[in-house]
This record gives structure tokens, C-alpha cells and sequence, in this order.
């Protein structure tokens, strides 16, 4: 997938050129070619929003040839997938990390921390997030590779929403399928209303993502009361 190079682009990597571009490089120093790859490639999404570099683009900024960069990523789609992939593997890892910490009886708890993982992750790696959010960039759900972490994902709150079902939480007849699409856009929703600096409209005072965490346990505390285990 290539797009053709604006204007923009073309200022925004010429203001990586000079001590910039010495300095991109030192603090990537140790890092393997793919790794730096990656990197370069979201640092230039985020200058240039939606506009994809090509690999001389890429290259250029990196201080490599474009021939030994195409050894790694033959075309500009490969550095995406790549990319894609990286940020998908770590968020995964952090919701993981963040679910196992709670009592697995806890079905609501083990739910409310996978939210907040999923923002947590948003807030602190928001290029990944913008270009998984992109489908002019880059739709994964037609990149067999990718789709897989997003359906793991989904399956994992098909889990915890049918746990906490059983045990009395969430109606008899609720819609597991359908309360997984509901939670995943309102996580997605607040994670993207962090991304873009919005939360501070509804709490001014209060941090980005701990806005979030507020109206996120809000939304998991309605879901949660539909209804209560009635004595047999």
C-alpha cells in the first residue's frame, strides 16, 4: 500500500535531516535495522497524520541504503504489518499482565483491569494506537497475521463476560456477542478521547487517563448490576 508524497511529508522529513536526525539515531543506538525501522516509521506518522513514507523516504532519515532496507521490508505495506504487529504484541502482553494480577474468581475486576490496560497501553504508545486505528492505513482485519490478536482479544472478554454471567452478575439472557462490541467501542472510545487530549472537557482537573478510569468503571459498574444471582 503506497500513497504519494505530499508537501508535508516532504517538510516533515526534511526537518528530520541535521542534528535531529543525528540525534534519532543515537538514542536508537543497539537497535536492530527492523527495530529502528519501526520506530522511524511511527515518528513520521505522527508529523505527517495519515501520510505513508515510501522506503527511500525511510531510509533516508535511517542513514542506510534503500537496497538493505528492502532486504528487511520489500515495500512500505511490510513496515506497517510490522509495525502493526509490534504494537499489538505489547498490548496484548500489558492486558495479560494487568488480568493476572486480580483474583481470577473476580471475573468483574479481571474485565475493569483489561479496560484499563487497553487505555493505560493508548496513553503510552499513542502513534501505535493511531495507526491500529486507521483503516486507510492499515485494516487488520485483511491481514490474516493481525487479525488474530484482535479476535484472541475479544475472545478473552467473551470469557470474562460469560464468568461473570454464571455467577450472577450480568442477566441470564445477556448478549455476551453483542456486550463484547459494546464494551470494546467504549474502550476504544476513551482511549481515543485520551489520545486526543479530550477527556479534559468533562474533568478539567483531573489527569487524562485517570478521567477515563472514572468513566470507565462507571460504564463496567451499569453493565455489571443488570442483575444478581436470585436463591434457588
Amino acid at each position: 500500500m503506497a500513497m504519494t508524497i505530499d508537501k508535508k511529508l516532504g517538510a516533515d522529513i526534511g526537518n528530520m535531516k541535521g542534528d535531529d536526525m543525528s540525534n534519532r539515531r543515537q538514542g536508537l543506538a543497539g537497535v536492530s535495522l527492523h527495530g529502528r525501522t519501526i520506530a522511524t516509521l511511527l515518528d513520521v506518522l505522527e508529523s505527517s497524520q495519515t501520510t505513508l513514507p515510501q522506503i527511500e523516504d525511510l531510509s533516508e532519515i535511517l542513514g542506510v541504503s534503500a537496497q538493505d532496507l528492502r532486504k528487511i521490508f520489500p515495500n512500505e505495506h511490510s513496515v506497517l504489518v510490522a509495525a502493526a504487529e509490534q504494537a499489538l504484541v505489547r498490548l496484548m502482553d500489558a492486558c495479560v499482565k494487568a488480568v493476572v494480577k486480580v483474583d481470577p474468581q473476580d471475573s468483574v475486576a479481571q474485565f475493569l483491569a483489561l479496560g484499563e490496560a487497553y487505555i493505560e497501553w493508548a496513553d503510552m504508545h499513542r502513534a501505535q494506537f493511531r495507526l491500529l486505528s486507521d483503516d486507510r492505513m492499515l485494516n487488520l482485519l485483511n491481514v490474516p497475521s493481525l487479525r488474530r490478536y484482535a479476535t484472541s482479544l475479544d475472545e478473552l472478554m467473551g470469557r470474562m463476560l460469560e464468568r461473570a454471567r454464571d455467577a450472577g452478575h450480568l442477566a441470564e439472557d445477556e448478549n455476551i456477542r453483542l456486550m463484547v462490541l459494546s464494551s470494546r467501542s467504549f474502550a476504544y472510545g476513551l482511549a481515543r478521547m485520551v489520545v486526543d487530549q479530550r477527556m479534559s472537557e468533562w474533568y478539567p482537573d483531573t489527569p487524562q487517563v485517570e478521567a477515563a478510569k472514572i468513566a470507565l468503571h462507571d460504564f463496567v459498574r451499569r453493565i455489571a448490576r443488570g442483575s444478581t444471582r436470585k436463591p434457588n
